[in-house]
Order: C-alpha cells, then structure tokens, then sequence
C-alpha cells in the first residue's frame, strides 16, 4: 500500500508540468496545421485540450492541497488521474482525424513526430503508475497505426507495421520500467521500516543500558553521568545543586522476614514513592546500589532539599509498609543524606557524593529514619517521628 501511495504522489507531484507542456505542445500542433485543415475544428480541438487540461491542473492543485494517505482515498485519486490521461489521451488521438493522404510529406511527418513525442514523453512520468500510461498512450497509438492502415499509398503499411511494433516495444519498455520503480519504492519503504526498527531497538537498548531493571529509575551509570554534567552546569551558572543520598533501614532484616520477592516489591514501592518527588524534568531518581538510592534536585538550595527529604520520610509513614523485623520501628523507613553546594570548580562532583554519604551514614549512625543535612554554615539533624 505504500508504495502504491508513493506511485499515485509521484503521478501528481508531475501533473502540473505535464499538463502545461501538453497545451503548449496543443497550441504548436494547431499552428502547424492551421494551413491544412479547418479552422474551426482546429479550434474546437483546441480549446476542448486545453479545458481538459486545466480541468486537470485543478484536480493536481486539490490533490497537493488535500495530501490524502488513507487507502481508499488515494485509489479513488488515482481513478481519477487515470480517467484523466485517457482524455488526454483520445483528445490526441482524435488529431488524426484532420489527417488526410494529401498532406504534404514534412507535414505527415510532422504528425508523426508529435505522436510519438508525447507517447515518449509521457513514458517517465506516468509508467511508475503503468495503467496511467496505458490509458495515455494507447488511444493515439492506436488511432495512428488504425489511420496509416487506411492510406492506399505504397509505404504506409510498412509505416502502420513500424507503428505498430512501437507500440509493443513501448507497452514492453515501460512495464519493465513500472517494475524497476516498484522495485526501488519497495527496497526504499523496506530501508524505512528496518531504519525505524533499528532505531526502537537503540531507544529500547539505551533504556536497558540507563535504567534500572528492576524499579524502572534510572542506573548507577546514568546517575553518575548527569550527576557530573549538572556539577559542571552549575559551577558555570554559580547555582546551588542539592544531592538526596537515600537508604532503606534494615533492609537485610527485611528480606530475612518476608523473602526476597516480598523485597523486590518493597523496592518497587520506594522508587515510585521517590520518582514522585521528582517533581520538574530536570529532577533525577536513581537507584545505585540494592536497596540505595539518590535524588539529584538542580536549583534547588539546602532548605528546599530538607523539605523534599521530610516529605518522603512522611510519605513513607503514611503508607506504612509493615516491617516486624526493624529496629527502628514497625514499618519500613529511610535514612537521608544531604549535601547541597555552589561548585567551586570544575569535574568535582565526587566532593558532593562524599559529602551526600557522609550525611547518610550520619543519619543512619543517629539512630535512622531521618535526614541529616551537611549545611551551608551549620549542621542539622532532624529526626522524624511517626504521626
């Protein structure tokens, strides 16, 4: 279907040029013949060309305007533009009707030469869709070959046979050319189609490579990557960039009473809680360890960490994972590390990890389910009690 599409826009996207060239090609064939036939019929063939022809620049003109793709619509397009070759088609074949034995020669020839002309030039730019061509060229073929037959002079059956055998030479050229086209279009759409698979398996590749499997946040690697880029970006800007170290209290134990499946789930639950608190698109969850994880919140001062970091310790309670085996208390929490600094040099992101871990490692030494801060002028630590 696609390449049949492709073969109806390539009919239309020619249509303009044809149609003008064909009443041009009209007006000469007209001026040529003025001397020997009627002046009213050459006229009256005249002007019903080029109506015909306008008629059809209109229709190409609504065909570039409307840009149809559904099925239907471009075959019944198509239907159209064929209808309209074959017009064109008796409209030239018609011509050899003002033909009379009693031409001069050039002037015979002449005839002949425009025939074959058209029949020629219409060979590239209808046979990618062939039964356009058919219906083009096939009327005045055949209407010529059908005149020559009719002459009683010595020569014109030989002509008629020359004719005629042009005819099948051209019916046999373009279905070959109709089929290399069709040929081309389909490795084209083919390329196409293997290009955007390809491309998906690079999205779906690059996805695996910087999220994590299991909770779906983003990896270690990836962590680590914009962790570095965001340094720099704010050692530029002189702004605060703010690190969320996150760990689960008593992870190990929770395994231990409720399996390593009921964990995984426990880990699912904690990254969506965190992926929520990522509020703007330049926030980042990450998961980089088993049961670690970070929050990288650009702009964003010590205050505003602290708050996100109580928000979570809060949610946590509010969800109230059951979790007999802590010892801090009988639902699952976390201990927080902060560390919010302005850059004062460049590719030294590691100064923020450091100080992000130590704050964890603090919070978790105070007894967990809290946060501790590494300030701008002083520590806090500020522990969260069950509502």
């Amino acid at each position: 279907m696609q390449v049949r599409a492709e073969q109806i826009r390539m009919l239309y996207a020619q249509g303009n040029t044809i149609q003008l060239l064909g009443i041009l090609t009209g007006i000469i064939a007209v001026s040529v013949f003025w001397d020997l036939a009627d002046h009213g019929i050459l006229l009256a063939w005249l002007s019903v060309h080029v109506i015909v022809s306008m008629v059809r620049l209109g229709i190409n003109v609504q065909f570039a305007r409307q840009q149809p793709d559904s099925v239907r619509t471009m075959q019944r397009w198509a239907n159209t533009y064929v209808a309209g070759t074959f017009a064109s088609g008796l409209i030239w074949a018609s011509l050899c009707l003002l033909y009379t034995a009693a031409w001069p020669a050039p002037y015979q020839l002449t005839l002949f030469v425009i025939y074959m002309g058209i029949i020629s030039a219409s060979f590239s730019t209808h046979t990618p869709y062939f039964i356009a061509y058919i219906a083009f060229y096939l009327p005045p073929a055949g209407f010529l070959t059908y005149t020559l037959l009719q002459q009683q002079q010595e020569g014109y059956t030989a002509l008629a046979i020359l004719s005629a055998i042009y005819i099948v030479v051209m019916y046999f050229s373009a279905l070959k050319y109709h089929r290399s086209v069709t040929r081309l279009l389909e490795v084209h759409f083919e390329n196409e189609r293997l290009a955007d698979q390809l491309s998906s398996s690079n999205q779906r590749l690059s996805s695996l490579v910087d999220t994590d499997e299991l909770t779906g946040l983003y990896n270690r690697r990836s962590m680590f990557n914009r962790l570095g880029n965001e340094w720099n970006r704010h050692y530029r800007s002189r702004t605060m960039l703010s690190l969320l170290y996150i760990d689960l209290d008593c992870f190990k134990q929770y395994n231990d009473t409720y399996g390593h499946e009921a964990g995984d789930q426990c880990l699912i639950r904690i990254s969506k809680l965190l992926h929520n608190h990522a509020l703007r698109s330049s926030d980042m969850a990450a998961r980089f360890g088993g049961e670690e994880f970070a929050l990288i919140l650009p702009e964003t001062c010590q205050q505003d960490a602290e708050r996100i970091a109580a928000s979570i310790i809060s949610d946590l309670t509010l969800i109230h994972l059951p979790h007999s085996g802590s010892t801090v208390t009988d639902h699952v929490t976390v201990s927080i590390g902060i560390a919010s600094m302005i850059p004062a040099e460049p590719d030294n992101d590691s100064e923020l990890r450091q100080t992000a871990d130590q704050m964890l490692y603090q919070a978790k030494h105070e007894g967990r389910n809290r946060f501790v801060s590494a300030p701008d002028t002083q520590s806090t630590s500020t522990p969260i009690t069950a509502a």
